[in-house]
């Protein structure tokens, strides 16, 4: 996982790649939209804007084709992640959803207001429902 405490360094850091510009964008319509409903842009990028209570999960998911990506827009967003190796599955993987559900102790990070955090694809998280603050939750394609 990779924690960034504002957007431009992400941008730095990915070297201004297609899909790390359309995370920018999602992020910067996010606050218009509604809380819930699933957004795209283009093939590579889904997005869903709200609290914990609408983004978070009880289990940890982990992805294949997609990374998890939290963006923090007003608040500390508080998220658990693990690496898959170290879970147990609690359901197959589905390769209509790209989502395997698992189980077990994970690392509780902290993205600060106005920060994103990057999920590498080995990895499971989950964005605690209790997290109050506004953040968008982001699935990335591990395709350039």
């Amino acid at each position: 996982m990779q924690l960034y405490s504002e957007s431009a360094d992400l941008a730095a850091a990915a070297g201004g790649g297609k899909r790390w510009r359309r995370v920018a964008e999602a992020v910067a319509a996010a606050p218009g939209l509604p809380a819930g409903p699933a957004f795209s842009i283009g093939d590579s990028l889904t997005y869903r804007h709200g609290t914990g209570a609408v983004l978070g999960t009880d289990d940890l998911v982990g992805r294949r084709r997609y990374q998890f990506v939290v963006a923090a827009l007003d608040g500390d967003v508080l998220v658990e992640v693990a690496q898959k190796t170290a879970l147990t599955a609690t359901a197959p993987y589905s390769d209509l959803t790209d989502r395997q559900r698992f189980s077990g102790p994970a690392t509780l990070v902290t993205v600060p207001r106005g920060g994103l955090l990057v999920v590498d694809i080995d990895e499971a998280a989950r964005i605690l429902p209790e997290s109050e603050a506004d953040a968008v939750l982001l699935h990335v394609t591990i395709e350039d």
